[in-house]
Order: structure tokens, then sequence, then C-alpha cells
């Protein structure tokens, strides 16, 4: 283990690896993030909302550093914000044992039974307290996941997250100073490994899918191989791998010259009512070079079972165009 002021590190490991807290620290050598999504609603109406907080460490050429990421959006008006920033590790942007953070902007605190969480931009303002509710879960296979490409062993990752966290607190939209009291639920997810983070043969869409019914489904997509796996937890917090279904876009849309799958159709054998529909609610929630959005799931009865939330990262799409990587890091 390396400490460096606040900052501390520690050795990548992948079927060996630790609990989920001692892999909480950042992973020498190697990227990964600190990510959290959720639905809220404002107390007193329905009004809806979500909210995204990413830490996210690239290493690259043998140089680290962080990128900030804050999305939120107001299903309302439709106007959906994003904020990015990057640097380097320091007193203002570090990660030890029971902090993630990016100062001004971002801090996800860990204690005992909760995360709390705070952003703060030029346009919004969030602090939220995060009930760890299920606990957490390991995916794939003992949590190594591979990232598309099978016969690359670099191209992996360790994965787990906390997929159904009851939460609260209150946002404010600085634009018109409405202040909100939100409740709601929040994933986070915490995932590390030696995979390249701008090559398009390991860029997924990734679907987590978050029922009404106190039960989840994480699917991790790689089409261009193709290649899937996913994660179906229960109510009664059993963790089931599943890797037989299929997912087929409504439709493929182009944006700032790349193509992107949306909306889409679920088809799962054997998981729970086995074919849904997941339909964005809002167009227009892309974060620079990357789709952060959130959907709703329907059953065959077209009846609102849960949210989801769908990360599309653009050479899913593209293999054969070039991704400015940079795009994914650059400041908003």
């Amino acid at each position: 283990m390396k400490k460096m002021k606040n900052h501390i590190t520690i050795p990548y490991r992948e079927v060996n690896h630790g609990s989920f807290d001692e892999e909480w620290l950042p992973h020498n050598k190697v990227s990964g993030w600190w990510y959290v999504t959720g639905y809220l609603t404002e107390e007193g109406n329905s009004n809806l909302y979500s909210y995204q907080y990413t830490l996210l460490k690239v290493r690259r050429y043998g140089f680290t550093f962080y990128v900030s990421m804050i999305g939120f959006t107001d299903f309302q008006t439709k106007e959906h914000y994003y904020h990015q920033r990057f640097g380097f590790q320091g007193k203002k942007i570090y990660v030890n044992k029971n902090e993630a953070v990016f100062l001004p902007y971002s801090s996800l605190t860990k204690k005992e039974d909760i995360f709390n969480i705070i952003l703060e931009t030029d346009k919004i303002s969030l602090n939220l307290t995060l009930n760890k509710g299920k606990g957490a879960f390991w995916h794939a296979d003992n949590g190594v996941l591979v990232m598309g490409n099978k016969k690359d062993k670099k191209q992996r990752t360790v994965y787990y997250s906390y997929p159904n966290m009851p939460t609260k607190g209150i946002a404010t939209i600085k634009t018109n100073e409405k202040k909100l009291n939100l409740t709601g639920s929040s994933w986070l997810d915490r995932q590390w490994g030696s995979y390249d983070l701008v090559d398009a043969s390991t860029h997924w869409e990734w679907f987590s899918l978050r029922f009404f019914d106190q039960e989840e489904i994480m699917l991790f997509a790689f089409p261009q191989h193709p290649y899937l796996d996913g994660t179906y937890i229960t109510q009664n917090r059993v963790s089931v791998r599943v890797r037989d279904y299929e997912l087929s876009p409504v439709e493929l849309v182009e944006v700032d010259g790349l193509e992107f799958s949306k909306g889409w159709k679920l088809k799962i054998p054997g998981i729970k009512e086995e074919e849904y529909t997941i339909q964005p609610l809002l167009d227009g929630q892309l974060n620079l070079a990357y789709y952060e959005l959130l959907a709703s799931i329907f059953n065959t009865k077209n009846e609102l079972v849960g949210y989801c939330f769908v990360e599309l990262l653009p050479g899913v799409r593209n293999p054969d165009k070039k991704i400015k990587a940079l795009n994914l890091f650059k400041r908003k």
C-alpha cells in the first residue's frame, strides 16, 4: 500500500481480489472509477429528477489523472446539466479509505451504514444521503468482468455494486434558486482494471434496471464482439449471473457524426417477466462524448415497472471511426 498525503493506492488484483471495503481504494497502474446514479422525486409531487456522480481515475502512458463528472436532469423542464473537470491527485483531489474527493466540485464519503454525496457546480448543488440498502454484490465471475475481448487478458476489470440505496437530500438549481427536497434510489459502482479506456473495442452499452419491486438487473453488453454479461439480484439478496439475454436497439441515431442506439427490446429468459422495453425519458442527455440517460422500463402489458440507467460509449457503434479520446476528458 502506498500513501501520498490523503491519497492511498493499493495493488491491482483480479481473481485474488479482496473484500468490497479493501478494494474501495485506487489501484496502482490501472484505471478505475467511483460512480453513482440515481432517480429522485420531489416531496409532495411526482416531479422526477436524475443525477450522476463520477470520479474517474485515468491511467495512460504512465501518467495518472482524475476526472470529475457531474450530471443532473430535470425531466419537467427537460434541462440536462453536465459539469466536467480534470486534474492530478493532491490536496484537493484524492481517494482514501473513506472518501473520493475532487474539490471544490464533488465528494463521496463512505461511513458505516451510509454514503454521503456533495456536488457543487455553478448551476446545481446537491447534498444526498444514501443508505447502503441491500449491500454490495460482485458481478461477472466473482467480480472479474471481460471487457468484450476474451482473447486479450489485459482487457479485464473488477466490478462490484451497491444496487439498491434508499436516498434522500436537497438539490438547489442555482439558475432560479429553486430548492428541492428529494427522495429516491441510487446505485453505486466501483470498477477498475487493466483494460484500455480509449480503445473502441472495449467500449460498452451498460444497463442498470431498477424495478419497483426492489429487484435489479445489471447488463454489460459489447455488441461489437459480441459479448454479454450481467447480474440479477432478487428481493432477498440472491445474486444470479445472467448471460443468456438479447438486447435489440429499437433504432440507431446519429449525434455529432457518431451513431448510438436508442430504445431497446430486452429478452431475458427465465428472469422475471422475461421481456421488456427500455425507453429513454428524454433526448439530449449526452455528456460530451457518451450518453448517460434515464429510461423507463415497460413490460409486455405496457406497464411501467421500473427505471433504467443506460450508459452508451461511442466506440460501440462506431468501430471504424476515430474516436477523439480527449472528448472523454475535456473541460466542460
